[in-house]
């Protein structure tokens, strides 16, 4: 949950009807969205869905070309009006994914910039820039250049950097993604942790789910400059609320259909190679007769020769077996199942019954499957 924002200064921002156009393209539009104080928010999508845009525009970095943008109270965009606060005015801290550090200046240096550009007294420079050192864990390191530091020290300068004059808002903007697997989670988890103990409202830009799951609190998912879904993490990727998100989020295989009942709680299909499934759902359906799709992760999925008695607490669809696949550790096998191919993932040291050619049962947790329209 997010750090109670009464004393730590945190601020939410609400965002109205943000356009943003690059010549005749839009890469931005209609975006409204609210951002409660000391939250932790994830931006998530594809390149070049404006998600990045979104956020250098709430820095300040690019002008919309329509909408307004509030940070707490006060309004630092309204195109309409001519308002536009410029970025060093609006209380703001920005992690870049290059971490953008002056080379010629010490860590103490680099950590210290924003407090001289904006002003503050110089005898708060020493102890701001101690304090944070210690939060991010470089306090012996405050005389070293950035030549001479890891990756993942240069990224903790970067925070520091933004969190030493106690932003509002902290912008981070896809901040660990040239960074190697192994320290991308050490710091994932200290960037939690950071955020908890500041405070502050984080906004982060990723491509990432399994960042955006493990980090934010709400999931802001960007399509093509169109919000298309905004839920906590546990919603957007267990309930996607339409393909697009589904895909994104890991769902691998679309079985199309077409509904056939739907009430307040579940939805029934009926599959193109003539099953029919109930699936639990918490938005509305599409009505009786409009297409859908199941949408089931492909490691979610068991092939079995045999069916189980009474079915029990799956649903399982009969195929057959084209073709196999070996991925490393992994497996791959592709199911043909009413005219869709469904890949089943699973461990390749686990023993199989599928063979080319072969007919398999697909053995599917009746909670797994989602309905997507």
């Amino acid at each position: 949950m997010p750090t109670d924002p009464s004393s730590r200064g945190s601020v939410g921002i609400t965002i109205s009807d943000l356009d943003k156009f690059y010549g005749r393209l839009q890469v931005l539009n209609g975006i409204s969205l609210r951002i409660d104080p000391g939250s932790f928010v994830a931006l998530l999508g594809p390149s070049g869905c404006g998600k990045t845009t979104l956020l250098r525009t709430i820095a300040g970095l690019e002008q919309p070309s329509g909408g307004t943008i509030d940070i707490g109270d006060r309004r630092v965009v309204d195109v309409a009006a001519g308002v536009l606060v410029p970025p060093q005015q609006r209380r703001l801290g920005m992690v870049f994914q290059h971490y953008a550090l002056w080379p010629h200046m010490t860590v103490r240096q680099n950590i210290g910039f924003p407090l001289r550009k904006q002003g503050f007294p110089r005898e708060e420079w020493e102890p701001r820039i101690k304090a944070i050192a210690e939060a991010v864990g470089l306090p012996t390191i405050l005389d070293r250049r950035p030549s001479q530091l890891s990756g993942g020290q240069q990224q903790r300068v970067a925070l520091a950097r933004a969190l030493v004059s106690r932003p509002n808002v902290l912008l981070l903007d896809e901040p660990l993604s040239n960074l190697d697997a192994n320290l991308r989670d050490q710091l994932r988890r200290e960037l939690r942790q950071l955020h908890d103990r500041q405070g502050t409202t984080s906004i982060l830009v990723t491509h990432d789910q399994e960042e955006a799951a493990m980090l934010a609190d709400v999931i802001v998912v960007v399509q093509q400059g169109v919000i298309v879904q905004v839920g906590p993490p546990n919603d957007i990727l267990d309930r996607p609320g339409n393909r697009f998100v589904a895909g994104f989020v890991g769902y691998d295989n679309f079985i199309p259909g077409v509904v056939e009942h739907t009430d307040g709680s579940a939805v029934r299909i009926r599959l193109d190679g003539g099953d029919t499934v109930r699936l639990r759902h918490k938005r509305p359906a599409s009505e009786a007769g409009h297409a859908a799709a199941v949408a089931v992760r492909s490691g979610h999925i068991v092939l079995t020769d045999r069916s189980e008695p009474h079915g029990g607490p799956f649903v399982e669809l009969s195929g057959r077996v084209t073709r196999i696949q070996g991925l490393g550790r992994w497996r791959e096998t592709h199911v043909e199942y009413g005219g869709t191919t469904l890949t089943v993932r699973d461990l390749a040291d686990i023993p199989s019954p599928a063979e080319p050619g072969k007919s398999v049962i697909m053995r599917i947790p009746s909670d797994s499957p989602v309905f997507v329209d």
